[in-house]
């Protein structure tokens, strides 16, 4: 792993006569052209942080460090609404004080007790990313069973509050843009965005079986799931599994739950058509989320994403999605 950090050109020590220079410098990053203005406050990044990572069964693996730890692997986690640590021991080998805070509720159909260490600062190969209190979970065993190596922890909304995160699954990068300062010239699909708990939401269609007709759905955009796509039986009446399925497994904070897995005939995002999409169906008494995110109709994760070079961008309400080379799959799904 290895991190940089673009510092912005300090536009408020200049003198008057040099704003027009200062506004004429462009920063270019990835092929993308950021405009390097600074006028933000001091909670805000000052700068373009750059790093690797590691694509790992379905997931994106970022190395981190909180204090004087070793490197911690983390999950790109746009679903979470909280960073967390997914193992109390180790919030313990940190040294972290942590304290109870309820109940937590995601994938799974029950609930699990919350520990929370706070103001907790992440740092990426020596830059400081983050200061979070970070939820404590305790299904690091599972996670690790699962996915044959150890997880340590998820970046969560934390993170895409902060800043514009960018994904390049070419470079295999993670690029955390300053929102202030961030402006966009590509040519990729740009859908609106909604943030509602702490989630990310989009728009889009499905057709389930050839021959139908498409279908409007409401979908969290989560690269925390190692499933392509998850659809919520009956959260539509079109919105049925095809008779042919597979049984299947999928991990969550609060416990495993079964999925019917078989494919939807297509998606579609905005001008974006993905043909035969491998699709998790699930209870949603599965999903206790959707209590909280109105009309709610599944998931897209990160497989798919995987296909495009992505941009969340909460500050102006959209997600960006460019088309990769040939789209290649970058990365697999857990195996069930």
């Amino acid at each position: 792993m290895r991190a940089k950090c673009y510092p912005r050109f300090p536009v408020k020590s200049l003198p008057r006569t040099g704003w027009w220079l200062a506004a004429a410098i462009l920063l270019i990053v990835s092929g993308h052209t950021v405009l390097a203005l600074e006028g933000i406050t001091e909670d805000r990044p000052g700068c373009v942080h750059e790093l690797l990572y590691d694509p790992f069964a379905g997931l994106i693996l970022v190395s981190v460090t909180i204090g004087e730890s070793p490197p911690l692997d983390f999950v790109l986690d746009s679903g979470a609404t909280q960073s967390a640590i997914t193992d109390p021991n180790l919030a313990a080998a940190l040294g972290l004080e942590v304290h109870e805070a309820g109940l937590a509720r995601g994938m799974g159909s029950g609930a699990t007790r919350v520990l929370i260490a706070d103001h907790i600062g992440i740092r990426g190969d020596g830059q400081e990313l983050l200061s979070a209190s970070l939820v404590v979970h305790d299904i690091g065993g599972r996670l690790a069973a699962m996915a044959g190596r150890d997880i340590d922890g998820f970046l969560g909304a934390d993170l895409f509050e902060r800043y514009v995160v960018e994904i390049d699954p070419e470079g295999r990068r993670l690029l955390l843009h300053d929102p202030t300062t961030f402006v966009y010239s590509g040519g990729g699909e740009i859908l609106p965005l909604e943030v509602v708990d702490r989630r990310p939401v989009v728009e889009g269609r499905v057709v389930v079986e050839a021959g139908k007709k498409s279908v409007p759905v409401r979908l969290v955009v989560d690269t925390g799931s190692s499933r392509y796509l998850t659809l919520i039986t009956k959260s539509r009446r079109q919105l049925k599994p095809p008779a042919k399925g597979t049984l299947g497994a999928s991990v969550g904070v609060v416990g495993d739950t079964l999925v019917v897995v078989s494919p939807v005939e297509g998606l579609q995002l905005g001008s974006l058509e993905t043909q035969r999409v491998e699709t998790a169906w699930m209870e949603p008494f599965r999903i206790p989320a959707v209590r909280n995110i109105p009309k709610l109709n599944g998931i897209i994760g990160n497989p798919l994403l995987s296909r495009y070079h992505v941009f969340f961008d909460y500050h102006h309400g959209r997600l960006i999605l460019e088309g990769v080379s040939d789209s290649p799959d970058i990365v697999h799904e857990i195996s069930d």
